[in-house]
């Protein structure tokens, strides 16, 4: 699927950077602990959160990015298939202004700009 500029930049840099810093914040403040007290726990805490931040970023962009290509796999089947339909419907004898009708309501289902 095409993605625009910002959104190429935001899952090549933005996020990559965004789990990296959850991580490295989340191993630093787990490496110190030394949790004694209601303030060490919380510590832990921020640290355990930074983690679980991290890890849902990096989860988030595994599945946009596998539901994005069968997505796109999927809408190439279907415009193949729609394409072996109308090159039977263009075969059989049917009034041209019903082809004209059906193709006017799929352009209007399916923008131009998303045909390839």
């Amino acid at each position: 699927m095409a993605r625009s500029p910002s959104d190429k930049f935001f899952y090549a840099f933005v996020l990559p950077v965004a789990v990296s810093a959850n991580v490295v914040l989340g191993v630093l403040i787990l490496v110190g602990l030394e949790p004694r007290g209601w303030l060490g726990w919380l510590q832990v805490a921020t640290g355990a959160f930074c983690c679980i931040v991290a890890g849902w970023l990096a989860a988030a962009s595994w599945s946009k990015s596998y539901w994005g290509n069968a997505m796109a796999r999927q809408v190439a089947i279907w415009r193949k298939i729609a394409d072996t339909i109308f090159a039977w419907l263009e075969e059989a004898p049917l009034p041209a202004d019903a082809l004209h009708r059906l193709n006017r309501s799929l352009d209007e289902v399916v923008p131009k700009a998303d045909r390839a």
